[in-house]
């Protein structure tokens, strides 16, 4: 079997170099790079990671924990995380709890039965016994779309509150005074239930009542967007605009409404919140709050590496909000007097 030293030889380069071809290439000029690289080829050199990380005490690798994989927006953070790890030279390893926050506990303990050496954490309680049972043990960790209260967090996201302030606050200013709210259930996400904050804030600052009969919370699925569209409409006085506080809900409502026969925006105007991919493109394109899901996967693990240099570990202070902006579209539509209830 081939080894270092082998590759070495036939690269004419130092041991050295190939080590840190191996495990630092972004410090190696592409040049050398593809030289190592062939010579590992020619060699028939296999990288034992295993062994190398029972040596080292470092594994090389990072693991990222997410809610729904189905949601492209987590998508976006992780080739954000992704990106990063790879021009350190490191490795990730995803996984996805379903909002469900015991698998979550689970899913955390085998990473870290796995020797990661940190991760990149979404959440369903940020002030929960995941986040304090890691700072406890002083592990390397940095949260991603939800902050934490506890000074020791080091985390990236984005204001939901204020957000979701935003979202309703445009569709008050096109004059819709019936808002309804398609919401993620806020024991699953702490995101929804702050964008739900700020959607109460908004309406408490324009003088319109709260109507808890216009908010639906539910499930994380197109099919439950739509479903949310039949109990707004039994309402005596449905809601002429729906703020959902994703996009995948959104676009579920949307459908939900076409098949009832609502023209969208003519009759109803609808909100989303994270501007996927698929907002643009469906009919109408969708108005949406866009959240920078690539920056914040990126900003995390630049973040992650810093914790990793310090040995041993100190909790992070690192607490950064990144902003979120209103996209609009043509979901949203003025409110024609003639539909205004009182």
């Amino acid at each position: 079997m081939a080894t270092i030293f082998d590759v070495a030889r036939r690269a004419n380069v130092s041991v050295a170099t190939v080590s840190r071809v191996i495990n630092h290439p972004g410090k190696v000029t592409e040049r050398t790079r593809r030289k190592v690289s062939t010579a590992m080829e020619a060699c028939g050199y296999v990288y034992n990671a295993l062994a190398m990380g029972l040596s080292t005490k470092r594994s090389r690798t990072i693991g990222i924990v997410i809610p729904n994989i189905t949601n492209p927006i987590f998508s976006e953070s992780t080739r954000g995380i992704q990106d990063y790890a790879s021009e350190k030279g490191y490795h990730v390893i995803l996984v996805n709890t379903d909002y469900l926050y015991e698998k979550e506990k689970k899913l955390v303990s085998l990473l870290r039965e796995k020797q990661v050496e940190g991760l990149v954490l979404t959440t369903n309680k940020p002030e929960g016994e995941i986040v304090h049972g890691l700072i406890k043990d002083g592990f390397p960790f940095v949260l991603t779309y939800s902050h934490s209260k506890h000074p020791m967090a080091a985390f990236v996201g984005v204001n939901n509150i204020q957000g979701g302030m935003r979202a309703t606050e445009f569709l008050i200013g096109l004059k819709h005074r019936r808002v309804g709210m398609i919401a993620l259930d806020f024991s699953l996400s702490d995101r929804s239930y702050q964008r739900w904050l700020g959607y109460r804030r908004s309406l408490k600052k324009n003088g319109l009542p709260y109507d808890p009969d216009l908010v639906v919370q539910t499930e994380y699925t197109f099919e439950k967007g739509k479903k949310a569209v039949e109990s707004l409409m039994t309402l005596p006085y449905p809601p002429t605009a729906v703020f959902c506080t994703n996009d995948i809900l959104a676009l579920g409502a949307m459908k939900g409404f076409k098949e009832i026969g609502k023209k969208i925006p003519e009759e109803v105007s609808i909100a989303g919140f994270d501007d996927i991919a698929f907002s643009k493109f469906v009919a109408p394109p969708l108005t949406s709050i866009h959240q920078p899901a690539y920056t914040m996967g990126w900003k995390a693990t630049e973040i992650l590496f810093e914790l990793l240099s310090k040995f041993p570990f100190q909790a992070s202070r690192h607490r950064i909000l990144l902003e979120t902006e209103l996209v609009v579209r043509q979901s949203c539509a003025p409110l024609l007097k003639k539909k205004v209830k009182r």
